[in-house]
């Protein structure tokens, strides 16, 4: 009976009696790999080659939880498996057992002294965009490498949802997160690493309430002269009055204010990824991950460039404003909660190191730094490298396209640290001839 059925089954090709043998696991080539400790995790692509006799070569960007070194890979294949050495420079600093498969890479090991569990991913194909509808349940107040995603998105997904007001209330101002910028997020970009470039296009900013808030009393002791005397009315309503049908806002105040009515432009105020390094940072503070940046310009129909320094990118967003004059000083735009549809792209491998943007008019380089001094010398850095990169001027050719045209804008003064923004119109850039492959986008 058994030769009977064994023969059956041969006959009939019953996975049962007979099972084809696998095929080896290509391994070689870039891998997304996410390695996690104690505490805390790091991410980078892997590059791995196969040599001669079973050898296997290849390098990885910084694995160090602060992202500081990048590493030389070394090692065999030995029984399906890749036994590896990870060094820097001449200096091993931890071995890694990896066993490929159909769905990845897995692992463990040590790095500097410390067991890691490691997985590895290859870039996901892309597939069709899809429109996700989120409507938040839990809201940060941080950018956190250690905040768990409440959404997975693809790049060249649409994210519609809504975000709460810088006190963490909602659009009936309903109580619904903790007071300090409120944030919606963290979303998770597949494919996202350190290294790359997340794009973010606000594809519609829109007020959802009729009121907003505007610590108004006295400007920020940041934005003027230590000798300027204020004396802030005793009682002062900061309430202003949205007219969404007329796009104006008023504050309530009346009297000698009456008239003052202005025309409202929509705006996100905090926005960004989870820090590099191991850091966590206030839903307030800004950095080269963006964050509270109160830019106006990032508005709807501007496109927003973040490096990406984890797994996944995990972005985040709130903070709006009804309107917002540039400095922010008095510490706050006209603060509510905002509908927001916004749709993420993901660009590979490329990155300027800090943020920037781009609308129908201007390209604008983001310098975010201790002093304003020091911000605009950053801003005025990176726009110059955006436009050595992607034009392939000298620094003369540069130094005459910038020194002739750039403008600036002071978008930030009362925050931890001042943000700066140098930008170039599209027309200018139009003169120029472009590359045929820019290094950013």
């Amino acid at each position: 009976m058994l030769r009977a059925g064994l023969a059956i089954g041969l006959l009939l090709g019953s996975p049962a009696a007979y099972a084809a043998p696998t095929a080896p696991v290509d391994w070689t080539g870039p891998w997304n790999l996410v390695a996690r400790f104690a505490g805390g995790g790091s991410a980078a692509v892997m590059t791995l080659a196969r040599g001669e006799g079973g050898a296997v070569t290849g390098t990885t960007g910084p694995l160090d939880e602060v992202g500081t070194w990048p590493l030389v890979v070394s090692g065999r294949e030995a029984g399906g498996r890749l036994v590896l050495t990870l060094s820097r420079g001449t200096l091993p600093v931890g071995t890694l057992t990896l066993r490929p498969g159909k769905d990845g890479l897995a692992g463990e090991g040590a790095l500097y002294g410390v067991a890691v569990t490691v997985e590895g991913a290859r870039n996901p194909e892309r597939r069709a965009p899809k429109t996700h509808d989120f409507a938040p349940a839990t809201f940060q107040t941080r950018y956190s490498p250690d905040a768990p995603p409440v959404l997975h998105v693809a790049p060249g997904d649409t994210i519609r949802t809504t975000t709460l007001d810088n006190e963490g209330r909602d659009a009936g101002l309903v109580w619904r997160g903790m007071p300090g910028n409120t944030l919606t997020g963290p979303f998770y970009v597949d494919g996202a690493m350190p290294g790359d470039t997340l794009a973010i296009r606000f594809d519609r900013v829109a007020l959802n309430r009729d009121t907003a808030k505007m610590a108004s009393g006295r400007l920020s002791a940041r934005a003027v002269q230590a000798g300027y005397l204020q004396t802030p009315r005793a009682g002062w309503d900061s309430t202003w009055k949205l007219d969404r049908e007329r796009n104006e806002g008023r504050p309530v105040v009346g009297g000698k204010l009456s008239d003052f009515v202005l025309p409202l432009e929509p705006m996100i105020g905090s926005i960004g990824v989870a820090p590099p390094g191991a850091q966590a940072l206030a839903a307030g503070d800004l950095g080269f991950h963006g964050g509270n940046l109160d830019y106006s310009r990032l508005t709807t129909g501007a496109t927003l460039y973040l490096p990406v320094f984890r797994a996944g990118a995990l972005l985040s967003f709130g903070d709006g404003h009804a309107l917002q004059g540039d400095g922010e000083i008095t510490g706050q735009g006209l603060e509510t909660s905002l509908d927001v549809t916004l749709t993420v792209e993901l660009i590979k491998g490329r990155s300027l190191g800090q943020p920037w943007s781009e609308d129908a008019e201007f390209v604008m380089v983001s310098g975010v730094d201790n002093t304003l001094d020091e911000a605009l010398k950053m801003a005025t850095s990176g726009l110059a490298r955006w436009v050595k990169e992607r034009y392939g001027l000298d620094d003369s050719e540069i130094a005459a396209v910038l020194g002739a045209s750039v403008a600036y804008d002071i978008a930030e003064v009362v925050d931890p640290r001042p943000h700066v923004v140098a930008r170039i119109s599209k027309k200018t850039l139009a003169m120029l001839p472009a590359r045929a492959a820019p290094i950013v986008p």
